[in-house]
C-alpha cells in the first residue's frame, strides 16, 4: 500500500499538472479584457473568446493584430453567409425570395463594411472603428426585415448572432488602437 506521504505527493502533482493544463488553455489578458468588454454589448464572454481563438495566432497578438484577425474573421462570416442565403433563395418561396434578397443585399454590405475597417486600420483608426460599427448594423438590417415578414431561418438567426458578434468584436479591439 502507498503511504500518506506518497498519496499526498502523487495528488499533488496531479493537482499541479491539472492547473498548467487549464492555463496553457486560457485566453491571453487581451483576449480577455478585450472579450469582457465585448460581453458587455453583444453576446457572452466565452463566444468572443470562441469566436477570437478559431485563429491561431489570437493567443499571442498584440492590439494592431487584434484588430486585424478580428475583421478578417467578420469577412469570413458575411462572406459565408451570403453564400448560405444564396442557397437559400434558390429554395424559397417568392415572398420568402424578397427577404432572403433583402438579407443578401445586408450581408454585402457588411462584408463591405468589415473590408473598408481592415483597410483603414493603419491609416484611419478611428473610421476603422466606425466601419466595425456599420457591419453590425449591416447584420441588424437582415435580423430586422426577418422579424418584419414572420420568416423563420433558424441558421440564417444564428449567423446574425454570429456577424453582430464579429462586429461588436471588431469594434471594441478597434476603439483600442492608437490613434494617428
Amino acid at each position: 500500500m502507498y503511504s500518506l506521504a506518497h498519496r499526498f505527493m502523487l495528488l499533488t502533482i496531479l493537482m499541479v499538472l491539472v492547473s498548467r493544463s487549464n492555463a496553457a488553455n486560457a485566453p491571453s489578458k487581451l483576449i480577455q479584457d478585450i472579450c469582457k468588454e465585448t460581453a458587455e454589448s453583444q453576446g457572452t464572454y466565452d463566444g468572443c473568446v470562441g469566436a477570437l481563438e478559431l485563429d491561431p495566432t489570437a493567443d499571442s497578438a498584440d492590439i494592431s493584430k487584434l484588430a486585424e484577425i478580428s475583421l478578417r474573421l467578420g469577412i469570413s462570416n458575411t462572406t459565408d453567409t451570403q453564400n448560405y442565403i444564396k442557397k437559400l433563395i434558390k429554395d424559397a418561396t417568392p415572398e420568402s425570395q424578397k427577404t432572403l434578397s433583402t438579407c443578401l443585399s445586408s450581408y454585402v454590405a457588411a462584408t463591405a463594411s468589415f473590408k473598408s475597417a481592415l483597410s483603414e486600420l493603419s491609416e484611419d483608426p478611428l473610421s476603422a472603428n466606425y466601419d466595425s460599427r456599420v457591419a453590425g448594423d449591416d447584420v441588424h438590417e437582415c435580423e430586422d426585415e426577418l422579424a418584419r415578414d414572420k420568416a423563420r431561418f433558424p441558421g440564417l438567426t444564428t449567423r446574425n448572432n454570429y456577424g453582430k458578434l464579429y462586429s461588436a468584436i471588431a469594434f471594441v479591439v478597434t476603439n483600442h488602437l492608437p490613434q494617428s
